[in-house]
């Protein structure tokens, strides 16, 4: 007796260690996440910041071109009145031939100048529809509220009572082993007061094992014969758990159903992250962000959520 409790105590304070460490890993994790969207932030700010500031001083120098060439025109305009009244005179010509000469003239003599001002032009025309794009993008993101959800390693499953815990580690450790070796995860029991916490870098896995352990505990049966049972009805639900939120996603984005492999294939990003971030909750953030971005363009947003 007094060894079986022994072996409990030092299952105890290793998990509580291993809790411990998880914690760190964990916290460690979420600012590095932290810290790189907020460097990340602030390029992107840096860089729209200097680009609109290098678009001002272009503008502002077609602005000075633009003047310069108006006043041109002026003095052109008036120099060809003069010339077209010589040249009419002078070659008896009707006026409207005489300008026609004199302006075919001028054309080739100003071919070049005319060619490097409209090439100026259509590269400040290109700059300001990246200015305007970047406006637009700053304007639809905004509009678009989403949860940011991060998933680390650990996961914690509330239990009735203290006593729960030895049901759960079994005689010898049948029961906890029994299940980290169905489960492929990490059952991690420890002195916190009516919970213990599974381990596992494999998502789906994690949700496979908490769910398990939720109902085990409902039931208040563990043992190896109600564990595998319960793990295989688990897994024989995942179907309907994809289908289910790939439906909610198209509900939430207001997309009429889809077909049934494509609304479970978007249902199985719930289960998936990505540096920290939930692909499920991403995808429906992406797809509001371009159903924004279509709203400003008055382009098709159903269209776009879909893509």
């Amino acid at each position: 007796m007094n060894k079986a409790k022994e072996l409990e105590e030092e299952m105890v304070e290793e998990a509580k260690k291993k809790v411990e460490k998880l914690m760190e890993q964990a916290e460690e994790k979420a600012q590095r996440i932290e810290d790189q969207r907020l460097q990340k932030m602030e390029v992107i700010q840096n860089r729209l910041l200097a680009r609109e500031e290098k678009m001002d001083e272009k503008l502002e120098k077609l602005e000075q071109e633009k003047g310069k060439l108006n006043d041109k025109q002026k003095d052109l305009e008036e120099k060809i009145n003069e010339q077209v009244n010589k040249l009419a005179e002078m070659a008896k010509l009707s006026k409207e031939e005489a300008k026609k000469q004199l302006m075919d003239q001028i054309e080739k003599e100003y071919q070049n100048d005319f060619t490097t001002f409209i090439e100026k032009l259509k590269n400040i025309k290109k700059e300001e529809a990246d200015k305007e794009a970047a406006m637009i993008i700053s304007k639809a993101l905004p509009r678009v509220a989403v949860d940011s959800v991060s998933e680390f390693t650990t996961k914690t499953v509330d239990l009735p009572n203290e006593d729960f815990k030895g049901k759960l580690i079994g005689r010898e450790g049948r029961n906890i082993s029994y299940f980290e070796k169905m489960t492929g995860v990490e059952l991690i029991v420890d002195d916190t007061p009516l919970v213990v916490r599974l381990s596992s870098f494999d998502s789906e896995k994690r949700y496979i094992a908490a769910t398990t352990l939720e109902r085990l505990v409902k039931d208040g049966k563990i043992n190896p014969f109600y564990i595998e049972k319960t793990y295989n009805q688990v897994v024989s639900d995942l179907d309907m758990l994809y289908t289910e939120k790939g439906k909610e996603a198209l509900t939430v984005l207001n997309i009429p159903m889809m077909k049934p492999e494509i609304v479970k294939m978007i249902g199985q990003y719930y289960l998936r992250f990505s540096y920290g971030q939930n692909l499920w909750q991403h995808s429906v953030e992406v797809a509001k962000i371009c159903e924004a971005i279509a709203s400003e363009f008055g382009l098709d947003t159903l269209l776009a959520k879909k893509a």
